[in-house]
């Protein structure tokens, strides 16, 4: 009878033990939608408002929970035509590839991962003034850099879903010329010597192999 308890008690605790594993992730694919908004630069801030950012990528973690991942960043900034007094529409596309940093690790269902993206972007400001004066949106280029937050939740041994956050810096100042404007009006040159910045909301799905 003792023998058999004891058999019981060890199999009970070997079942808890089992049932408490955390889940140790290696290769993933993520998906990121979310919802850009500006930050910083007064000029980019009152005049744009951004409708989308979608990042796909890819993400290896090792055993310690260290994690690299490479991916894209595409998002759309949208003119917002109740507050300018120009008639200007369009708005602004990001297209963009980075590496990322950082740590993923699982407690129980529920995942941390955070990190920083490094990366390179091209910028086209597709403006019905830039159509007018050059014929074609106005490009420019720059480098970015975005700490990252990922607050997951398992839903099978293979998918799990996220809350995502961010916080971007592009390394350019947003500017009148690059709307195909000479200025913003109301908008002195002080308040537009700072690089363009944007906070990031949004949902993610993870997919593990």
């Amino acid at each position: 009878m003792k023998k058999f308890l004891l058999s019981a008690l060890i199999l009970l605790s070997l079942t808890a033990t089992y049932a408490q594993t955390d889940f140790n992730p290696k290769s993933s694919f993520k998906v990121e939608v979310g919802l850009p908004n500006n930050a910083t630069n007064f000029a980019f801030r009152d005049l744009m408002q951004g409708l989308v950012a979608i990042t796909p990528s890819y993400q290896f973690t090792m055993d310690n929970s260290f994690s690299l991942g490479v991916g894209l960043r595409y998002g759309f900034f949208n003119v917002n035509e109740f507050k300018n007094n120009i008639d200007m529409s369009g708005g602004m596309h990001i297209a963009g590839i980075f590496g990322k940093i950082g740590q993923e690790k699982f407690y129980g269902k529920f995942g941390l991962d955070y990190g920083v993206r490094i990366g390179y972007s091209m910028n086209f400001f597709d403006t019905n003034k830039n159509q007018e004066k050059l014929g074609e949106p106005y490009q420019n280029d720059g480098g970015f850099v975005e700490p990252t937050l990922g607050l997951a939740l398992m839903s099978n041994e293979n998918t799990s879903f996220r809350l995502a956050l961010g916080y971007a810096f592009h390394g350019f100042q947003f500017s009148p010329y690059q709307m195909g404007v000479d200025n913003f009006s109301g908008v002195s040159d002080s308040k537009l010597n700072e690089i363009t910045t944007y906070f990031t909301i949004g949902f993610g799905y993870s997919y593990y192999f």
